[in-house]
């Protein structure tokens, strides 16, 4: 394999694996805001919006 495919190839892999570990990480935050937004709701009471 010559260098230029080399770089190619894995700068295509690469950005795979970056989208894939982007999809997880929102995944497990958001899980996280939720759990932490009820925990919030159940020790202070639900906020009414203000406008």
């Amino acid at each position: 394999m010559i260098n230029g495919e080399l770089l190619f190839y894995g700068g295509i892999i690469g950005m795979a694996a970056t989208a894939i570990a982007a999809v997880i990480v929102i995944i497990v935050l958001s899980g996280s805001r939720r759990r932490l937004r009820r925990k919030f709701d159940e020790e202070y009471g639900k906020k009414e919006p203000t406008l």
